[in-house]
């Protein structure tokens, strides 16, 4: 051997995984790279893969094919069973259920993919490359030491194994396919007898695969010769720690490649989504923090503009709404006042409120002693044309004992006081009339009556 011999601290690495019949078909596609993850494969490395290492290339087709026969071959002996026992009702029944896969349901499946390696720095240390020799010692021996343990201990329940070199770093896959005969007893019966016997995939059959860490144990044995050591002794280490009270360390999470990039882009992707909402959130509160100021600034803003005389309360009559508007501009002014349009725009919240703050305050202010004066000047003149008409009446009751020369000179004086009557009437605010809602009949009374 090389330098590999040389003792070192690397651990193999051993992980089974769980597998179905149904997988192997996406397990094929990566394999020969034409399907799955494929982000961490050097695409031109993998001309050096090489063939299977155990195994035809058709491995797989052969396999779903087995397992096919195995199936129709289980249904076969469990309904000749039932037919030599004469149990028609349980034909029945299987036959409408048809043939049962041929293993019992588990977490796992009823498969293995085995996995071996050590990490990539072990396998550059190599120093081939340096003597100009080309291929790798190390991965060479590490494949062939890989072949002997594979088939010490699954025999020829190792279906398939090839070696990868166009990843990070060199390792090994294989597929273990547990085939077991198993006798199914007949049910109820004091002493068990077979009745059938069954062909299953039964991981358990293999003691490296039922005992995790008599595997660790044996790949650690059988690769002592390459300087390397078993890992570390984690099941043990938890079994202690609970047997003593204490705390169990992490337990280590293996996952595939492709389940582990999976994992990353899933995390990455959770934490942009994250960093996207925080930065939303915060664009929003910017936002609303800017939408306050605008607003603080328009009313202090509407504010000074009324104390300055830029912006005035004005109604368009005595019965309107008061509303701020801007005032008469001066030619020689100076300042640049803002004016009503430019406030809504910066804020229209903020300019609502204090426009609508100053019209409530200017009619406090002014409307209510506009509206009193203006009643009071009502009264005044309303009590001024009653006793006008009083005077009126008195001055006709008085001229009818005098001279008719007189009574018409009276009259034509007469006749212009309901043009001055109607001019009050207008600037009281309309037509006065009686209490019955009738016209008044002065008018009748100074259309030139003759005394």
């Amino acid at each position: 051997m090389d330098g590999s011999q040389l003792k070192t601290d690397y651990p193999v690495v051993l992980r089974f995984e769980g597998l179905y019949p149904h997988q192997l078909g996406s397990y094929e596609a990566h394999r020969l790279r034409k399907g799955g993850d494929l982000s961490h494969v050097d695409r031109e490395r993998t001309k050096l893969n090489g063939p299977p290492l155990i195994g035809p290339e058709d491995w797989a087709s052969l396999a779903l094919a087995e397992i096919r026969e195995m199936t129709a071959k289980n249904f076969a002996a469990e309904l000749e069973a039932l037919e030599k026992r004469k149990r028609k009702k349980d034909i029945q029944r299987r036959l409408i259920e048809g043939p049962k896969q041929p293993w019992r349901p588990t977490r796992h499946g009823p498969m293995r993919e085995v996995i071996l390696t050590v990490n990539k720095d072990w396998f550059a240390g190599d120093l081939s490359n340096f003597f100009g020799e080309g291929e790798n010692h190390r991965e060479k021996e590490f494949g062939e030491l890989a072949v002997g343990w594979l088939k010490e201990n699954f025999g020829d329940d190792v279906i398939h194994a090839r070696a990868d070199r166009d990843e990070a770093a060199y390792h090994i896959h294989a597929v273990i396919m547990p085939r077991a005969n198993v006798e199914i007893a007949k049910p109820g019966a004091k002493v068990p007898t077979a009745t059938a016997t069954r062909r299953m995939l039964q991981p358990s059959i293999h003691p490296l695969i039922k005992d995790y860490e008599a595997a660790q144990d044996s790949v650690g044995h059988w690769f002592k010769d390459l300087g390397l050591v078993r890992g570390e002794r984690t099941a043990a280490a938890s079994r202690d720690a609970r047997e003593n009270g204490e705390e169990r360390p992490k337990r280590r999470y293996h996952a595939k490649t492709w389940k582990w990039r999976a994992e990353q882009e899933q995390r990455l992707l959770a934490e942009r989504q994250a960093l996207d909402l925080r930065e939303e959130k915060l664009s929003d509160r910017e936002g609303k923090v800017e939408e306050r100021e605008a607003e603080a600034e328009t009313v202090l803003a509407v504010a000074e503009g009324v104390v300055s005389g830029a912006l005035v309360v004005e109604t368009a009559d005595d019965d309107a709404a008061p509303v701020l508007t801007d005032a008469p501009k001066v030619p020689d002014a100076t300042l640049c006042e803002p004016t009503v349009e430019t406030l809504r725009k910066r804020s229209p919240r903020g300019f609502a409120r204090a426009a609508n703050a100053f019209e409530r305050a200017w009619f406090r202010l002014f409307g209510e002693a506009r509206k009193k004066a203006k009643a009071e000047a009502q009264a005044k003149v309303t009590g001024a044309m009653a006793q006008i008409e009083k005077a009126d009446a008195k001055i006709v009751e008085a001229t009818r004992h005098l001279p008719r020369e007189v009574r018409e000179t009276i009259a034509g004086i007469r006749q212009t006081i309901p043009a001055i009557l109607s001019r009050l009437e207008r600037r009281n605010g309309g037509m006065q009339r009686d209490d019955d809602g009738s016209r008044d009949e002065r008018k009748d009374r100074g259309d030139g009556e003759k005394f």
